[in-house]
C-alpha cells in the first residue's frame, strides 16, 4: 500500500498487507477511515502488450470488493513495470537485497499511486488516495 499527502500530490510507501481477502478488506477499511481516503487506486496487472489475463480479472474483482467494503471510489491503474521501477529505485538508493525484498511491494504501490496522481487533470486534487 501507499498513501498520498492530503493534497494528493506526493505518494509515499505505507505498508504491505499479506492476509486473507477478508482481513485485507478489514485492514484497508481501517486505513481508509483513519486517513480520510476518498479514492483507492488498484494496480491492474496487464501483459506488456496490454492484454488482460487472470490476474487482471482478479484485480478487477478485488476492486469491486474494495468499493463495497470501504464506500469510496476505486480506480484501476496499469501497473506494468512498477516492480521493476521499485527495484531500480531501491538499488540506486543502495538498499540491501534483504531490504529490497521487504520493501519492494510498498515502493511499487507508491510508484503506481504517483503515476496515477500525475495523470490526473490539472487542478483535480484527491486527498488521501491510496
Amino acid at each position: 500500500m501507499a498513501l498520498s499527502d492530503p493534497g494528493g500530490i506526493i505518494a509515499q510507501p505505507w505498508s504491505v498487507i499479506d492476509r486473507s481477502v477478508t482481513d485485507v478488506l478489514t485492514e484497508v477499511r481501517r486505513i481508509v477511515q483513519d486517513n480520510q481516503v476518498d479514492t483507492i487506486v488498484v494496480g491492474l496487472p496487464v501483459s506488456l502488450s496490454g492484454r488482460e489475463g487472470a490476474s487482471a480479472a482478479a484485480a478487477r474483482e478485488f476492486a469491486i470488493e474494495l468499493r463495497k467494503a470501504t464506500g469510496v471510489a476505486v480506480v484501476l491503474h496499469d501497473e506494468r513495470y512498477s516492480t521493476v521501477a521499485a527495484e531500480r529505485v531501491m538499488r540506486e538508493g543502495k538498499a540491501s537485497a534483504r531490504k529490497r525484498r521487504n520493501q519492494r511491494d510498498k515502493v511499487a504501490a507508491a510508484i503506481i499511486l504517483s503515476e496515477y496522481l500525475m495523470g490526473r487533470p490539472p487542478g483535480e486534487t484527491t486527498g488521501g488516495d491510496r
